[in-house]
């Protein structure tokens, strides 16, 4: 059985100059795709569910569409609400409807509710100063590589510096792309074939 990280795949730099950040990612799909959804996600066109946390196309009032519950196939509380980028109200109120139930959870419900809970404060603080993001990402250059994310976490590794907490979404930096090329593992890892 292949490990994914040593699956072929394309590590990616993508570059919002106005925003003066980088993304190092991969993906064994097309870069262009990989892409088009960050955009969706930065410019706030894919949002995010405030029970929980999925991240979904707004519908045409800019809300989260209905979409089901993960736990129950019930629908969703954050369905049809403002996602988590425009209003915390629904997020902290269903945080605090877990905390209160959990001394009565036992066994596994209680270690799901635990995690729950943690994965919704860590939700809500990201979101907490949220403000609007601003620009937009750009393709600047992707490596094809036999063990694409090895390359790409060996880079996050030497980028951490860097890291952007309050993005929301991972694998943002504040550097340059010739900073986030100068990665050893970036530029001469043994597992880079080409350049694209």
């Amino acid at each position: 059985m292949v490990s994914f990280r040593e699956m072929y795949g394309a590590v990616y730099i993508f570059e919002n100059p106005e925003a003066e950040r980088v993304k190092v990612g991969m993906t064994i799909n097309h870069v262009a795709d990989r892409l088009q959804s960050v955009n969706e996600m930065w410019l706030e066109r894919r949002v995010t569910c405030q029970a929980c946390g999925g991240r979904r196309l707004a519908n045409d009032k800019a809300l989260v569409p209905q979409h089901p519950s993960s736990q129950h196939g019930s629908p969703c509380p954050g369905s049809n609400a403002l996602p988590l980028e425009k209003d915390l109200s629904l997020a902290e109120a269903h945080l605090e409807n877990l905390k209160n139930r959990h001394s009565e959870l036992s066994g596994s419900e209680r270690g799901s509710a635990t995690r729950i809970i943690r994965n919704l404060e860590r939700r809500v603080g990201l979101y907490r100063h949220h403000t609007p993001p601003v620009g937009s990402w750009q393709f600047r250059i992707a490596f094809f590589a036999e063990c694409a994310e090895q390359v790409e976490l060996a880079s996050h590794e030497i980028l951490e510096e860097h890291l952007d907490r309050h993005a929301p979404f991972g694998e943002v930096f504040r550097c340059s792309v010739s900073e986030a090329m100068a990665s050893p593992r970036f530029r001469s890892s043994r597992c880079v074939r080409d350049r694209a």
